[in-house]
């Protein structure tokens, strides 16, 4: 994997673009929400300071090649409108798990569907995936509803360890 130069995605509505310093209160805002928090165990930042600190991690965790992370800006009006990345790769698997966010006042509108999509062919058509998974929690139907719009497949027989309300969704290309 190599995100240098970083893999910026274009769909009819969205830029998927790499994350930066300028995107601290957006982030803030979305990391601290407490719809998109409902079903998702994390800290949240506490102030913006934290917020950077998060900015920093995700520069690191794409400068290092471990995941790639992407801002859903709106190509409208240029608002963050929330996040998408994927990460923990197996190589030899050809395998990542995809995880995303949206802000509650864009829900509804097909925004991450088009995102997700875009990043499925990235993974796929770029990376050369074979397999990508998502870990959702099992009240989150919203989630639930996208993933098997892109046929994603739930996995009854798999449990995350540290989450055991996390339900597991996985995309094969067959060869």
């Amino acid at each position: 994997m190599n995100f240098s130069p970083f893999p910026i995605l274009k769909t009819e509505r969205l830029i998927l673009r790499q994350l930066n310093l300028n995107d601290t209160k957006a982030i803030f805002g979305l990391r601290t929400n407490k719809e998109v928090n409902q079903f998702i165990t994390r800290n949240t930042p506490k102030n913006l300071a934290e917020a950077r600190a998060f900015i920093d991690m995700i520069s690191n965790l794409v400068a290092s090649n471990n995941g790639v992370f992407w801002v859903i800006e709106s190509k409208q009006n240029n608002l963050v409108l929330g996040t998408i990345g994927l990460r923990h790769f197996e190589v030899d698997e050809n395998y990542a798990e995809v995880g995303y966010e949206l802000h509650p006042d864009f829900q509804e509108r097909g925004f991450m569907s088009e995102a997700l999509q875009e990043v499925l062919n990235f993974g796929f058509d770029k990376l050369n995936l074979k397999t990508i998974e998502a870990f959702t929690h099992k009240n989150n139907i919203a989630s639930t509803a996208l993933l098997e719009k892109h046929s994603f497949v739930f996995q009854p027989e798999r449990r995350e360890e540290e989450f055991e309300n996390n339900r597991i969704f996985k995309l094969e290309i067959k060869n």
